[in-house]
């Protein structure tokens, strides 16, 4: 059973189909190299769906947003509000206890009203008020008061921007209003250990101006970062750059600085090596960032998973004091009216703060999610072996078995790339090597099934002029059967021959000789596989057939019978029409029985076929036919099952060579609608049964009378000549005909 049930899974390897798969291997390798981008594209949806599937990680707690929401528009006024605001807010996160506070708003120009009063005080000073007398009537202004409020805190960090960076946009000069080419001091906040390594100076992310905040609030700022963030290709917010290089310095992110301050302002480590960024790290907590610098932001997930309090609610002092006490308070817009959100693996409408509180978390936790050089070349490796190993089962294994063998190897690849995303954080992509194995597969196994179904229809047609179809069948569709031994099973078996054959062929050129035999076999041939039987042997001008195997049919002896006058009514017809056969008879003989059928031979070169007693009288009474100069002898077994609807005789009980049991033998000579009579052959059965009775003068008789009317006919001849040949005293009592040779 194992044996049967392996070779249903394995077939001949095929090395055309192995060639092909690797010939696809490397044109998806090519594809990747050309349409780089259209893979990455897949590959970060990939990424989006492995995100969201498994388990969300917590947060650190440390983090929390004052929101500039649509409640603190609708209370305190139109955004942006004067920096007075933003000075009380200060001030309330100070009473809070807040430990650092990072405003993810810009602030480049001075305040509105700040520029109202300047200007009101050049009036003032013009009629000879002096400013400090101004200063002391109007009070210190929105701009002073927000630094004042800084610096009396000592960890508020301010965002500035970039413009022109090299992010996934092409270059430009710097245009726009507020945006310098130089650093002005002081200046944002800069790596303070940077380690290059030897030889060529990476290319990073770099920018060619920036808008500093007002001179006045940058002065009193803890430090300065920037809060620019860079969208994937499909416009989707996945990474933080932790780098951009400009005027000569490599300047830090707000997020990195809010955590730097929080971690006590330990230094800023940035290594470099001549293919871009090695090493980056805060306060001993080492960031794993791509080549030039983007880290992978590890989104927390579920509902708010940063607590959000209104501004309006922090500054009139309604939140808890033990939810923002210690903690790193971000300052940033959510409201949807001021458009500063972004699209995310986890949230389609994120406010841009949160991403930074993200990112900020990602650092406090140390649980990243990296995508090293390291992951990209697992996935070549994966999508090569993938792709082989596919190829190679398509080439060996049934279509069947090398689908399930694509289908283990895509979850067992996928189960994989997950576990080490959660366990070890790495992102190792899916999309390239599982579309090498699907394409492989798919582009094989219809291949295989074109290419090498045309090839077995072309072997099925070919080999139908030596096999049986129903043998082709089992041979090519199961080939478990391929192999030695056989089976029990009840058969009809033919023999056919051509009487004095041997003669005819001294008399006759071979190759006239072999043109009739091409046409003889394919006429009788055709007729047995047309009636289902099966064509075991043709041995020179002899025919063996057999029916019932291998597979079965309701009546393999009717099969037979009807099978063998259609022989004969399709002789008489080549007789009529084709002079060559006008003096060719036929001899046919069919036996019933059981007999072992299977693959009988060598090791390397076997044939289906029959053996057993049966075999041997159908052969025997193939011969017999001679003596009886009739054409179709049957046991009586046989005739017997075939059933009714035969004009027959039986010829008594013979004996033949090999055989010690008397058997009894039939002479079929047509169907009941034929034109043969049938009252001569129930006659003549009537005259057995009266030999068997005890009356056979009464049978000499009727054979008298019969020989009178058909001369020709050789049983009754033969039944006269051994009937008179009989002791009269002691007739016999049973026709027995003794045969020592075939």
């Amino acid at each position: 059973m194992a044996r049967a049930q392996s070779a249903h899974i394995l077939l001949k390897f095929s090395w055309r189909t192995f060639l092909v798969g690797v010939v696809l291997i490397a044109l998806m390798f090519a594809l990747d190299f050309r349409f780089f981008h259209a893979f990455e594209r897949m590959d970060l949806i990939a990424y989006d769906l492995r995100i969201n599937a498994i388990s969300p990680h917590p947060t650190s707690g440390v983090v929390a947003i004052a929101a500039i929401d649509d409640r603190s528009i609708a209370q305190i006024g139109q955004w942006p509000w004067p920096r007075a605001v933003e000075a009380r807010l200060v001030d309330a996160l100070r009473d809070y206890k807040v430990k650092v506070i990072g405003f993810d708003a810009i602030f480049s120009e001075p305040d509105d009203n700040d520029v109202s009063r300047a200007q009101i005080g050049k009036r003032l000073s013009a009629v000879g008020i002096k400013q400090k007398t101004l200063a002391e009537i109007l009070g210190p202004s929105n701009d002073e008061a927000f630094a004042d409020a800084m610096k009396t805190q000592g960890e508020t960090i301010l965002g500035y921007a970039f413009e022109s960076h090299n992010f996934r946009t092409a270059r430009g000069a710097a245009k726009s209003a507020g945006f310098v080419s130089k650093i002005r001091h002081p200046g944002p906040g800069v790596y303070s250990i940077v380690r290059q390594a030897p030889g060529k100076t990476p290319s990073l992310i770099d920018a060619v101006a920036y808008q500093p905040p007002f001179a006045t609030l940058n002065d009193a700022a803890h430090s300065i970062g920037y809060f620019d963030v860079d969208a994937d290709a499909d416009g989707e917010i996945r990474t933080q750059m932790t780098v951009i290089k400009f005027d000569g310095k490599y300047c830090v992110p707000m997020f990195l600085a809010v955590a730097d301050a929080y971690a006590g302002d330990a230094p800023l480590t940035l290594g470099l090596d001549p293919n871009g960024v090695s090493a980056m790290s805060v306060a001993g907590v080492r960031i794993p960032v791509e080549f030039d610098g983007r880290m992978l932001i590890n989104f927390r997930r579920g509902e708010d998973p940063f607590p959000y309090y209104s501004v309006s609610d922090v500054i009139n002092h309604l939140v808890a004091p033990e939810k923002l006490a210690g903690k790193i308070v971000l300052v940033g817009a959510t409201a949807h009216g001021l458009g500063d959100r972004g699209v995310t693996p986890v949230n389609p409408d994120m406010p841009r703060v949160e991403i930074h509180a993200n990112a900020i978390d990602n650092i406090i936790q140390g649980d990243f999610i990296r995508r090293p050089l390291e992951a990209r070349e697992i996935a070549f490796i994966a999508a090569l072996l993938l792709g082989l190993v596919m190829a190679l089962g398509v080439a060996w294994l049934s279509a069947l078995s090398s689908a399930a063998l694509g289908v283990i190897l895509a979850v067992g690849y996928y189960t994989y790339t997950q576990n080490r995303l959660i366990s070890d954080g790495m992102v190792i992509g899916v999309v390239f090597p599982l579309m090498t194995a699907l394409v492989t597969y798919m582009i094989l196994a219809g291949y295989r099934y074109i290419a090498e179904g045309s090839e077995r229809r072309r072997d099925r047609a070919a080999m139908g002029h030596y096999l049986h179809p129903d043998v082709l069948s089992q041979v090519l569709d199961s080939p478990e059967g391929l192999k030695l031994g056989g089976e029990r099973r009840r058969l009809a078996i033919l023999f056919a021959d051509i009487v004095s054959f041997t003669s005819r062929a001294e008399k006759t050129e071979p190759e006239a000789l072999v043109a009739l035999l091409s046409t003889y076999m394919t006429v009788m041939t055709d007729l047995i596989l047309q009636s289902r039987g099966v064509v075991d042997k043709l041995m020179g001008d002899g025919i063996m057939a057999f029916w019932g195997a291998p597979n079965e049919i309701d009546n393999p002896s009717r099969a037979a019978i009807d099978c063998a006058l259609q022989m004969l009514t399709k002789l008489y017809e080549l007789q009529k029409n084709d002079p060559r056969f006008a003096d060719l008879d036929i001899g046919i003989g069919i036996s019933t029985g059981d007999v072992i059928v299977g693959n009988f031979g060598g090791e390397n070169r076997f044939d289906y076929s029959v053996i057993g007693d049966t075999v041997n009288f159908a052969s025997r009474l193939e011969g017999l036919t001679r003596h009886f100069k009739v054409h179709l002898l049957v046991s009586l077994q046989t005739f017997s099952e075939a059933g009714p609807g035969y004009i027959a005789r039986e010829l008594g009980l013979v004996k033949v060579k090999g055989k010690e049991l008397l058997v009894p033998i039939v002479d079929v000579a047509g169907r009941e609608n034929d034109s043969v009579d049938p009252a001569f052959y129930r006659r003549f059965d009537s005259a057995l049964r009266m030999i068997r009775t005890g009356a056979a003068p009464t049978a000499v008789d009727e054979l008298r009378k019969l020989g009178e009317e058909r001369p020709t006919d050789t049983p009754v001849r033969i039944y006269l000549d051994k009937l008179a040949a009989a002791d009269p005293a002691h007739p016999p009592a049973e026709m027995v005909f003794e045969f020592e040779s075939k």
